[in-house]
């Protein structure tokens, strides 16, 4: 069991389980062009590791998203890898996005840095696309209102993006990925993504979309 529990000299985000009413679709136009439709609900996770914390969303049974976060010397929760998963017609793909330059994602007192942008170089690999490239980058969007069960609370929006490879690549995709966090005990209240990739597979070339949008059901875990 690799969690642990965080004391007040380790900041980080609120740890537990949460359930989102969600809206989402992901698409692959390969074999007819099959499309997921995203459940009404999903649940996303997070959780203390020995490195720092991970958040884990859960969109359906064969698709979710991981980010594992390590805690550098002041308190900041630095990107260490990026695994997302897909499935469609029985055919899953993993990729990987790690080997990452310091990209700062989370830290303590972040509200007071609006406009804060960084970058950071990684290698995204995957059983069909191999090796690639992989530019992060993230940038503190500004302090927003949220409403989470009627309840309007102050959230800190952030974005995390990535681009995979280059235009002229045989595989090229964006993910773009925006969150928000309440500014104490901070928990993701919201959160979206949309992506696009057009990709060199094994099977030939495969274009994917995806989007999707979560909204938290509680301040509080469940």
């Amino acid at each position: 069991d690799d969690e642990t529990t965080r004391g007040s000299s380790a900041p980080g985000l609120a740890v537990g389980v949460w359930a989102y009413d969600a809206t989402g679709t992901e698409y692959v136009d390969m074999l007819g062009g099959p499309m997921h439709e995203f459940p009404d609900e999903v649940a996303q996770t997070v959780r203390d590791t020995p490195c720092g914390q991970s958040i884990t969303v859960q969109l359906f049974e064969q698709r979710y998203d991981t980010f594992d976060l390590c805690r550098d010397a002041d308190d900041r929760l630095v990107l260490d890898r990026f695994e997302s998963r897909h499935e469609f017609v029985g055919i899953a793909e993993v990729t990987v996005t790690d080997r990452c330059e310091p990209l700062a994602v989370w830290w303590p007192g972040i509200e007071a840095d609006i406009g804060a942008s960084a970058t950071a170089a990684c290698t995204a690999h995957g059983e069909m696309t191999g090796d690639l490239p992989s530019a992060m980058r993230r940038e503190v969007v500004g302090i927003e209102e949220a409403v989470v069960a009627g309840e309007t609370v102050r959230a800190v929006r952030i974005r995390l993006g990535s681009e995979v490879g280059a235009p002229d690549d045989p595989t090229h995709g964006t993910y773009d990925h925006e969150l928000w966090l309440t500014l104490d005990d901070p928990v993701i209240v919201r959160r979206t993504l949309d992506a696009a990739v057009d990709a060199s597979t094994p099977l030939g070339r495969v274009g994917f979309e995806e989007s999707f949008e979560l909204t938290a059901q509680s301040l509080d875990p469940r």
